[in-house]
Formats: C-alpha cells, structure tokens, sequence
C-alpha cells in the first residue's frame, strides 16, 4: 500500500510537469527551469514526509503549503486537458489565454476544498435500541479517519478532546484510521496522550483501521498504556450495562466470524459494534444493535464521491435494518491530501434511547 501511496504523489507532481513542459515549450528556458525547480522540491519535500516522517509543526505546514500547490496544478492539468478535448473534439481553436481562468479556478477550488477540511463539524445522530436495560440512555462520541500528519497536528486533536469533554460522554469510540503510513512515530503516544484527556462515564474504546495495518501500528499495550480500550477480535462487558465488539479491519484477513467473536457474550444486553469498514455490517445483524464505522470519507471530494457510493449500502450517515442501526462517518481528517470537497470533516455525537422489547 504504501508503495501504491508514492505511485500517487509520483504521478499527480510529474505528469502535469511533462504535460505542461510539452504545451508550453516555447516559453523561456529560465520559466523551464524555475517550473522544474519548485517541482524538484515538492517532489524531494514529499518524499522526505514519506520516507522519514518528519515530527515538526514547521515541516507540517511547509508540507501543506506544498500539497496546495501540487493539487492546485493538478487540477490546473486536469481541467486544461478536458479544455484540450474538448476543442480537439469541435474543432475549436486553442485559446491559450483561458489558462488564467483555469489557474485562478483551480486556486479557488483548492482553497474551498482546504477550508473545508479545515472546518470540522458536529453531526448529531439519535438511535433507539429495543433491549430491556438498566439504562435510560447512552451518549456516544465517536471519531474515526483522523489519518494524523496529513494536515491534523496534535493542536487539532487538543480542541477535539476540548470539545468532546464539554460534551460529557458517557463513551468515546475511535473507530480505525486515526494513524496512518504518514504520521510520525514520535507523534502517536503524544496523540494517545491527548486523547487519554477525554473525561468520560465509562471510558474509551479503540480498534484498528486498514491504515493502522499497512503502517503496522497494532501494539495494543501501547493503548492500554494510556488507559484506551484496544479491541481486536473480542469483546468487553461495560459494568454489567451493555457490550462493545471490537473488530479487526478487513486487510487484516482473519476467519473469525461474529459467533466465535461473540462466544460467551449476553445477547440480552445492548451491544455496539466497533468495525472501521461498513462492508461486512450484515455479518452483525444478530449481534449487535449498533455499528460504528468510518473508512469510507464519504468520497472525501466530488467526484470521486460517485464512484464510491455504489461500493458500499451506507457510504456515510444512518441506515436502519429491523432493529439494527449502521452509522458510518466521513472521518475527522482526509487522507493523502487535506481537502474535502463536497463532503465534510467531522466528528459524530450519538445520542442512544433504550425500550423494551
């Protein structure tokens, strides 16, 4: 995976380089060579992020003011190939001049799309479970897709816990993804740290993403250690009240079906699901009355957006089967870029009522 990450960033800087070197090769030898030295250093800046993981706020923000310009002429090479087509297509004459109205578009797209990630928000969801409880209701934050280091720094995640701690939840669940290939190893117990300021009834819970996997970041203890509930696999019994499931992402391959997972477990009692890819959500169907899931981003950005709906029966928000409810968030931070576009940065609060059968 991590592999196909620098494919990624190879070819979004040096295919519009190529691209442009050819449209506009009459230009001045010294607009050549400036062009090819500020994508020589965004390509040596990226690679440096990749390989080395930088731990250094200074770094973050050169970091982001690169992605801004490499997703900004990407979209530039985008949107002036489609133009190219186009007059290819009706015959139309080139109109070199309508490249500044792509270049100031593009700008303007990126800068939305960077607010956007930018501007986290509250997303409210009010679920009913039909079990005969103690409880008279439970409120939930939840949180997943941080992917740490692309454009979340530990300062986000210190008004993150400010925020979840006005909110006084009985539960916090981390649902996959808050690391990923390119967050600093320095900066994941500085995160788990901040995170372990979350003042809740009756603790945090945490399971694995598929980025956790590709980055090898699965060290339960490590969780422990800052008193978050790691589940893998297994399942724990809340004070009597209710259960919660964890489950490992699906890139980890493992056999384990709910009925192994769930042995010994009380049916009778509430039950949350803890799985960071909706995929496989029937699989719990008879198990849980609840499941939380991210994974998806909603798309992150138009129009990646439609190709990933018919992927998933919820790419994002509340579906209810029966008695089972699925909520699946966008994710707090964006993943190889941070830009949204047309989707949103979030965190979700879940209020949960409880009756009788």
């Amino acid at each position: 995976m991590e592999f196909i990450f620098i494919l990624m960033f190879l070819f979004i800087i040096i295919a519009p380089f190529i691209y442009f070197l050819y449209i506009f090769r009459h230009l001045s030898k010294i607009t050549k060579i400036s062009a090819a030295g500020i994508t020589i250093f965004s390509l040596i800046t990226i690679m440096i992020k990749l390989f080395f993981h930088p731990y250094s706020l200074t770094f973050l923000i050169l970091t982001t003011i690169v992605q801004f310009y490499i997703i900004t002429v990407f979209i530039i090479f985008i949107l002036f190939g489609i133009y190219q087509l186009i007059c290819y297509c009706f015959h139309k004459p080139f109109v070199y001049k309508t490249i500044s109205v792509l270049i100031i578009f593009s700008i303007l797209l990126t800068g939305i799309s960077y607010l956007t990630h930018y501007t986290k928000v509250e997303t409210n969801y009010e679920v009913t479970i039909h079990k005969d409880t103690t409880l008279k209701q439970l409120h939930i934050g939840m949180i997943s897709d941080v992917h740490l280091g692309t454009g979340t720094s530990l300062s986000d995640l210190r008004t993150l816990v400010d925020k979840f701690n006005q909110k006084q939840y009985d539960l916090v669940c981390f649902v996959g993804d808050i690391f990923d290939e390119s967050t600093p190893k320095d900066m994941i117990e500085d995160a788990l740290s901040i995170f372990s300021q979350i003042n809740t009834t009756y603790g945090l819970f945490a399971v694995n993403g598929n980025h956790e996997h590709y980055a090898n970041i699965l060290q339960t203890e490590l969780y422990q250690k800052y008193n978050i509930h790691h589940l893998s696999e297994n399942y724990v019994c809340v004070d009597g009240l209710f259960n919660i499931v964890g489950r490992e992402d699906i890139v980890a391959h493992l056999d384990n079906i709910m009925n192994n997972i769930c042995q010994g477990m009380n049916t009778n009692l509430p039950t949350i699901l803890l799985d960071h890819n909706p995929k496989r959500y029937q699989d719990a169907l008879n198990y849980a009355d609840l499941q939380l899931s991210g994974h998806t981003h909603a798309g992150q950005f138009f129009p990646v957006t439609l190709l990933t709906a018919p992927l998933y029966d919820n790419v994002y928000g509340l579906l209810q089967k029966n008695h089972f409810s699925l909520i699946v968030t966008s994710g707090y931070g964006s993943w190889g870029f941070p830009m949204r576009f047309l989707t949103n940065c979030e965190f979700v609060d879940i209020k949960i009522a409880f009756t009788k059968k």
